[in-house]
């Protein structure tokens, strides 16, 4: 293929072009992307590939690493080409960067187009910040003004960019007027000033979602106003984090460690409940103040009687201090051995459950726990699952985190008949913490699981 270079074109981007003009496929991709940043001033959109012949569909394969296989037809999104990008050698060119080496000058939207769309979300703003002014939704608007105006950056801008691109592309999709993009800035800032969080409040999502749109459903998942919300909550979350510098970055948690519960604690920061009914979490022996400083009277009620007490993810988000008896609690994954040890500790030790699978309720709790100093000692089952969990919570854990009887030896204890299948042993590949790495060796040796119900005789000693 004849290729013609531009002079002074760094060695990385020749290699790129090289790529890109020997793989047939990008050039209708690329042309897609072209049309659609002239549309939107951004690598945005969707492009659809038609009548895909052989060689297009292997190249696609080759690229996003995935089966595409008698397909006629592919949708290749902006997110989905630059996360592929990412993952390959040239990922420190952006896909805008692409647009320009490949088509040999910057990509742009339509100049005039362009000038009177900035114009028109610029008055927009203006007015919606005139309507907004005093309440929490006009710093947003001060946020994306700063953006458009100034080129702001910062983690809180990024959120922001983010909001002004769904919003342009969802009103471009629609075929929106002014009055249409109106009406989705408008909604923005309903949907910011009814925050829970504002009033020191939690509600429920059907509720917050009838409150703002009259639809108790609008933002369940799959919904269009579902995925604007959660973008919203990703500004909020940016916004309010930098506003607490008091807290020390070494004290708050990895919330990577378990990334299927983040967007539920993302909704929870601003006071909104997505799941409730299932998200408890059983505790003995503590003590907690409510976010105002009292004394939670029903928790305390249950440490003088000595019982065990399941609590919500409703009533632990109201708690701003938790305490334990000489600042230890024993966390098990068991629902029976914790009862067990209920009925020993009374009055001695203070002790949860986690019971399987960690739930937002439980991990809030750990939260509170890490800000109090708390020393956690955990006991979970020998299987892949289990030592997964263990290994998590101590990588998720901002404070003492100790084994507690999850050694070698416990597992030969602990050992049952239970054979561990070849797909589950495969888990054992994640263990990666120092501690828990004997009874993994031990654990491929034997492939048998082993459960804390053969344990109890030590944990009560």
């Amino acid at each position: 293929m004849k290729m013609r270079w531009k002079s002074g074109l760094p060695e990385l981007e020749k290699e790129c072009l090289t790529y890109l003009k020997g793989q047939e496929v990008f050039a209708r991709l690329l042309k897609g992307f072209w049309k659609k940043y002239e549309s939107y001033g951004m690598f945005t959109g969707t492009v659809e590939l038609r009548n895909l012949t052989e060689d297009e569909r292997e190249e696609l394969e080759g690229f996003f690493g995935k089966n595409f296989h008698g397909k006629k037809s592919v949708s290749v999104s902006a997110a989905k080409f630059r996360n592929a990008w990412e993952n390959s050698r040239f990922s420190e060119i952006s896909p805008e960067k692409v647009l320009e080496i490949y088509f040999d000058k910057k990509p742009e939207a339509k100049s005039e187009e362009k000038r009177l769309y900035e114009q028109m979300w610029k008055r927009i703003l203006k007015q919606a910040g005139k309507e907004a002014e005093g309440t929490p939704a006009a710093g947003w608007i001060k946020n994306l003004e700063d953006v458009l105006e100034k080129g702001v950056s910062s983690d809180v801008s990024a959120c922001v960019k983010e909001i002004y691109r769904y919003l342009k592309k969802r009103c471009g999709e629609s075929k929106s007027s002014e009055h249409e993009i109106r009406k989705q800035v408008s909604m923005v800032v309903r949907m910011i000033n009814a925050l829970p969080y504002w009033k020191g409040n939690v509600e429920y999502q059907a509720v917050f979602a009838a409150k703002v749109t009259g639809n108790p459903h609008a933002f369940d998942r799959g919904e269009q106003d579902s995925a604007l919300l959660t973008l919203i909550l990703n500004w909020f979350a940016r916004q309010n984090q930098n506003g607490q510098n008091n807290k020390e970055e070494s004290c708050q948690p990895n919330h990577n460690i378990f990334p299927a519960l983040h967007t539920q604690k993302l909704y929870l920061q601003a006071g909104i409940l997505k799941d409730d009914v299932s998200n408890y979490t059983t505790v003995f022996g503590i003590r907690a103040w409510k976010e105002n400083g009292k004394l939670h009277q029903g928790i305390c009620g249950y440490l003088e009687e000595e019982e065990a007490v399941q609590v919500s993810l409703a009533s632990i988000a109201k708690w701003g201090r938790v305490e334990c008896r000489e600042h230890e609690l024993f966390l098990v994954e068991n629902p029976s051995v914790f009862s067990v040890l209920c009925g020993k500790w009374k009055g001695k030790r203070s002790c949860m459950c986690m019971n399987g699978q960690p739930r937002l309720s439980s991990l809030l709790l750990l939260d509170l726990l890490a800000g109090s100093g708390v020393r956690i000692y955990y006991a979970g089952d020998f299987d892949p699952e289990g030592l997964l969990i263990a290994q998590k919570l101590k990588q998720y854990y901002r404070g003492d985190f100790i084994f507690w009887h999850m050694t070698r030896q416990d597992y030969e204890q602990a050992m049952s008949k239970e054979t561990i299948s070849e797909r589950r042993m495969k888990m054992l590949e994640k263990i990666t913490e120092p501690r828990l790495l004997p009874a993994v060796e031990r654990m491929r040796e034997e492939k048998k699981a082993g459960y804390q119900e053969k344990l109890i005789g030590l944990y009560t000693d």
